[in-house]
């Protein structure tokens, strides 16, 4: 079965990030079950990692991830 992602509830893409220890961005995907899991292109690993607050790629959207959507209005 395809994997569904949340989207971004401004403009609807499916990418976000949130900050590391470092500073530096770390990239995932949230599957409808409220669940990040790491993009293939970054293959990060996620544990321990903060989703209080998570970024969208597309716009200057953030909030938690019980604020994505499933489908846009």
């Amino acid at each position: 079965m395809k994997k569904r992602y949340l989207l971004c509830p401004q403009c609807g893409t499916h990418r976000f990030f949130v900050k590391d220890e470092n500073g530096e961005n770390v990239y995932f995907h949230v599957d409808w079950d409220n669940v990040p899991f790491p993009t293939e292109a970054s293959d990060a690993d996620l544990s321990n990692k903060d989703f209080s607050v998570v970024h969208s790629t597309g716009c200057s959207w953030k909030g938690g991830i019980k604020g994505l959507v499933k489908y846009l209005r």
